[in-house]
């Protein structure tokens, strides 16, 4: 078992894909934090697959291709050409690409020191696939990514939903509690299915110098590549193929676990067909070699295993989507059919298809909402009912046979979701209900124990933590001006004004403007590209904002400013006060205390 975990600073620095990183402040030899309880027992299953990870590693795959398993939440891609090298997915961070690039140094004869990295290959946009990339280039190394990387980065992460993204990271990833990882069955932590430990820290994230739009071959380093650009967990994806050595390199379409067609830490709906279609491409390479960029066992050999890992984890895919449709063609509900739809027995006892990271149950309510949307075709369901109707009608059915609470504490015995459930209705009714606060605490820490999925034990643990004022950190829950504020520089920068601009508007304080009608001109005094606009009009009118409305009235005043200054102001980085001492934004036509009390509207 891992040993040594870093010691984190209290400050968060946001990182991509929903997940936080922190800053390092040191590396110390563990001494595994305390919380109470002392140990969540962990479901057998997970247990195992989380040890598989360990001791890190430095794998080869086949002549001059290795993977690095266990350093960081990925696996890297390291592959050896006549004169270079390419580095496939560089890791989740600087500290974790620096000790990925040691372990391939310490095994590969100092390998970076006899050849220089040719190429960068990001699979996709994720954080812990990316952010480690300046620790392998150079002023030569091409950067290479899907053509749409940067806008997936900006849509999905860095955009009008970061702040909620990044709260189901933290919790999802389970890094509040790292501090405790599971020891000889003692503690908490056991990794997130995916990965076992994180190496969190500032990001290294450099932009694609080069995009892939259709399926290209690249010669790089005596090394033929071919990247194909492809769809499945993100929009953005490629797949790595080197037909000499008949190795697929990919992630997002394929991983040792039951597949999550969508994470609990959030993301658009997702079409799960992309996936199939994806991995009959695959398929029809008949790879020799299968590189996982995530998970414990990321090296799978021969055609006849690789074959089949592909076709099961695509049937499994295929077979839930299609059961799905099967009984919503028949008039079931989501709910209804969770019971009735039963993997096929081969797929079910596949040891790569257990449910430590995706569930069938997740997927089904995925499937049914992608293709459905909210109607379940239930009348009853015309009529959602509000958090606190759900919890008023709870108590009157527990009326006459004692109240909610002990209902709740009554449920614990047989089953913990629903004493979870009331118990969260009693405590929404009754926030000092002690004994509903005691049956929750005891409904999430057995539901924590009993089940082998990884996303739902860590969400659980999170918020069995928060319960209880536990957290040995200051989180930004609730409190999107942080989140924002604290944004990589480097992706500041590269953030497109459109993202800037739905950030605003998401932001706007309705309470404040629903009596407000205002138009408010913007310039941009560094605009460099002839295509792009210079100008804008901002219209806050009456709880909404529209950017360049087609029939705005005359501009109360203008806004004279560069483009970083405005993302500053926007993302809480720099106040309109401090903006206007320093002289990076000038007010025409107005006094800067008009320009305050605009801001003043957002947030």
């Amino acid at each position: 078992m891992k040993t040594k975990l870093q010691v984190f600073a209290l400050v968060i620095i946001l990182a991509l894909a929903g997940t936080a990183g922190y800053v390092a402040a040191e590396e110390a030899e563990a001494v595994s934090a305390t919380y109470e309880p002392e140990t969540v027992p962990v479901h057998p299953t997970l247990l195992a697959k989380y040890e598989e990870f360990f001791p890190a590693a430095v794998l080869q795959v086949t002549d001059g291709v290795w993977v690095a398993r266990g350093y960081n939440r990925d696996n890297p891609v390291l592959i050896e050409g006549d004169d270079g090298l390419i580095v496939v997915d560089p890791g989740e961070s600087i500290p974790a690409a620096e000790t990925v690039k040691d372990a391939f140094n310490a095994s590969l004869d100092n390998i970076f020191d006899r050849k220089p990295v040719m190429a960068i290959i990001y699979t996709h946009h994720h954080d812990c696939h990316i952010n480690g990339a300046s620790v392998f280039a150079d002023e030569q190394t091409e950067i290479i990514a899907h053509e749409s990387l940067l806008d997936n980065m900006f849509s999905e992460w860095f955009g009008p939903v970061y702040p909620s993204r990044v709260e189901g990271g933290i919790k999802m990833t389970g890094i509040m509690f790292q501090d405790a990882p599971v020891q000889d069955g003692e503690g908490w932590f056991v990794g997130y299915g995916l990965a076992g430990t994180q190496t969190t820290g500032p990001t290294g994230f450099l932009a694609p110098t080069k995009s892939i739009e259709e399926e290209t071959r690249l010669t790089i380093a005596g090394v033929d590549v071919d990247l194909i650009p492809v769809a499945g967990e993100t929009t953005d994806v490629l797949l790595v193929w080197l037909p000499q050595k008949e190795v697929l390199i990919q992630i997002a379409v394929v991983y040792e676990a039951f597949p999550a067609i969508s994470t609990t830490r959030g993301s658009r709906l997702r079409d799960p067909l992309d996936y199939v279609n994806t991995l009959k491409i695959a398929r029809g390479l008949n790879p020799e070699y299968l590189v996982t960029i995530h998970g414990p066992n990321p090296v799978t050999s021969g055609k006849e295993d690789v074959n089949q890992y592909l076709t099961n984890f695509s049937d499994a895919i295929q077979f839930v989507n299609d059961q799905t449709l099967y009984y919503m063609n028949r008039s079931y509900t989501a709910g209804e059919m969770m019971d009735l739809i039963e993997l096929p027995p081969h797929l079910a006892s596949s040891p790569y298809l257990q449910e430590i990271y995706g569930s069938k149950e997740w997927n089904i309510v995925h499937i049914f909402r992608y293709y459905r949307g909210y109607y379940t075709g239930e009348v009853r369901d015309l009529f959602p009912q509000t958090t606190q109707s759900e919890a008023e009608m709870s108590a009157f059915l527990a009326e006459g046979d004692g109240d909610l609470a002990a209902k709740a504490q009554a449920a614990l015995e047989f089953n913990p979701e629903w004493a979870l459930r009331l118990a969260d209705d009693a405590l929404l009714l009754d926030p000092d209900n002690s004994v509903a606060f005691e049956t929750k605490k005891s409904a999430m820490l057995a539901l924590a124990e009993s089940t082998m999925n990884s996303q739902a034990r860590n969400m659980l643990l999170s918020d069995y933590l928060l319960l209880t004022d536990q957290a040995n950190r200051v989180y930004p829950f609730g409190n999107p001006e942080h989140v924002y504020a604290n944004i990589d520089d480097r992706f500041v920068e590269l953030m497109p004004l459109a993202t800037l601009h739905r950030i605003l508007a998401v932001n706007l304080n309705a309470a404040k403007s629903l009596e407000t009608d205002i138009v408010v001109s913007l310039q941009l005094t560094d605009i460099e590209d002839p295509e792009a606009p210079d100008h804008y009009t901002l219209n806050v009118r009456k709880g909404i904002l529209e950017v360049d409305p087609p029939s705005a009235g005359e501009s109360q005043f203008e806004i004279v400013t560069d483009q970083l200054t405005w993302k500053q102001l926007v993302l809480t980085r720099l106040s309109p006060e401090e903006a206007v001492a320093n002289g990076k934004v000038v007010v025409s036509g107005e006094t800067p205390e008009s320009f305050y009390s605009f801001m003043d509207l957002f947030y």
